[in-house]
């Protein structure tokens, strides 16, 4: 070899625009499902109002019941391989049939187990088949759930995205039919069992095209064991947030009536429906910032720095505005059935920046080897979530759950402080937070006085106050503007 190839093969890697390649991802994901976000937020209005209190409580207590505990059939695994293919880029058919293999397993004790545990809880036998259908969907998931991974850790969102938008779309158009044709829960229960096997062919297919690895499945029993292992923490960290968002549900179900069930499942999944909106940032963000953290953590630190900025702008406002047109906003939606979860709404709108910022700071956790201790935080919080519960939802119902899943979530927020402040020079924003909570508390006044005028008035009032306190208190400058300008242009001519 001669000293000019030497120089060029030990040259170092160009250094990645960590921001550029984040803001493409969660630019496809984000403008791929915009219009999926707002079929599904009209969906869950049409659910809620199509199957009543009563109905979507039931509805709520089966996906909660299924969701708590089926963590324990998956373990963690499918997160683990997908971080490890993000940061390794592994042969995907070295680890794929070992873990479909795992899950289906899994799955199948879960069909087996999950009906036995729902009866043991008193479930009236509607329910329990309820489970028992969707208990079933974990099969077809064994196998897609992987698939979307292998996506995922390639950095595909493009991908992840068309299977998403076009299945969700049927998703909601055979649910909404078999709803208008009498099929109640059950009917939309077993919606799964259609749209998971058009979503794995559709992955398999995307798969081979690109070219991203043999789909021939390869099972070492011997690695099982370590492969369980591995899995721990991530399982334990999904284990503590589907106990953390549905044990509320769960404890309802079993101590107050369905239609508490269902006023309180339906403000809390407006709530996550609102979240949502950062579900692009959130799942492109964490095989992204894996990758990242081995070449260049420096990078990692300050772009995690900035996005909680833009976090806490985007979401102490909502919460705000929310909080004081609760009632107002339950009853346009839901109709005025739902009016009781007004309050519980007024309450759980404070949850939205606490999610926001957990949810970051779980994924860049996770993305710089983490995982153990943030595991610990949501265990703890978890803990304390279902203790609480257990004590004051007999008395209180919903407003105890959700004044509990605020607190909760509140100390979760505060322990990842400790953990990732230093680590993504959180100290640095404390300028731009306060000038934050001070353009919140304007626009709080604002509504405020704005709450008898119309529900669209007061909306309107209270982003226009909120916009000029933001550009006077330059929370926005033109800097910004064009920086972010220049990024999108930048993107036109980017390869995803």
């Amino acid at each position: 070899m001669t000293e000019p190839q030497k120089q060029q093969n030990h040259q170092p890697a160009e250094r990645r625009d960590l921001a550029q390649i984040i803001l493409r991802n969660t630019l496809v994901i984000t403008v791929a499902s915009w219009g999926l976000k707002a079929a599904n937020f009209f969906y869950l209005i049409a659910v809620v109002r199509l199957l009543g209190a009563s109905g979507y409580g039931q509805y709520a207590a089966v996906i909660a019941f299924v969701g708590m505990f089926g963590v324990f059939f998956e373990l963690g695994m499918t997160q683990y391989v997908e971080r490890n293919l993000a940061r390794d880029g592994g042969k995907i058919q070295e680890v794929l049939g070992d873990l479909i293999a795992l899950r289906i397993m899994l799955a199948v004790a879960a069909i087996v187990v999950l009906p036995i545990i729902a009866w043991s809880f008193g479930y009236h036998p509607d329910l329990v088949m309820g489970v028992v259908l969707y208990a079933g969907t974990f099969v077809l998931a064994a196998l897609f759930m992987p698939l979307l991974s292998v996506l995922n850790a390639a950095e595909r969102f493009d991908a992840v995205a068309a299977i998403q938008v076009r299945t969700q779309l049927l998703s909601i158009v055979v649910s909404l039919v078999v709803l208008w044709l009498g099929g109640g829960v059950l009917g939309l229960l077993s919606i799964g069992y259609l749209i998971l096997p058009i979503q794995i062919l559709m992955a398999m297919h995307i798969i081979r095209r690109l070219g991203l690895g043999s789909l021939r499945p390869i099972i070492h029993v011997t690695r099982w064991p370590a492969l369980l292992v591995a899995g721990i923490p991530f399982g334990l960290t999904s284990l503590a947030l589907t106990f953390n968002f549905n044990a509320d549900a769960v404890i309802l179900s079993s101590l107050r009536s369905d239609s508490e069930v269902g006023w309180y499942s339906a403000v809390y999944g407006l709530v996550f429906k609102l979240v949502a909106v950062a579900d692009g940032l959130l799942l492109t963000m964490t095989p992204s910032l894996a990758r990242e953290h081995v070449n260049d953590p420096e990078q990692v630190q300050a772009w995690t720095s900035t996005t909680v900025g833009w976090l806490a702008f985007f979401g102490l406002p909502a919460a705000v505005g929310l909080s004081l047109l609760a009632t107002p906003v339950t009853t346009m939606l839901f109709g005025t059935a739902f009016a009781p979860g007004g309050p519980a709404l007024a309450i759980l709108a404070w949850d939205i920046p606490l999610l926001l910022f957990t949810a970051f700071c779980g994924s860049a956790a996770v993305a710089m080897g983490l995982e153990w201790p943030a595991a610990r935080i949501y265990l703890l919080g978890t803990s304390l979530n279902i203790g609480l519960n257990l004590i004051f939802i007999p008395a209180y119902g919903i407003i105890a759950a959700a004044a509990i899943t605020v607190i909760t979530d509140g100390l979760c927020a505060i322990l990842f402080l400790g953990l990732l402040g230093k680590r993504m020079r959180l100290e640095a924003l404390g300028s731009r937070m306060l000038r934050i909570v001070l353009a919140s508390v304007v626009m709080g006044l604002a509504v405020a006085l704005a709450r008898d005028l119309p529900l669209p008035v007061a909306v309107i009032i209270g982003i226009t106050s909120y916009g000029a306190m933001a550009l006077g208190l330059r929370l926005v400058d033109q800097a910004l503007i064009n920086q972010g300008l220049e990024r999108l242009r930048r993107l036109r001519t980017t390869t995803p």
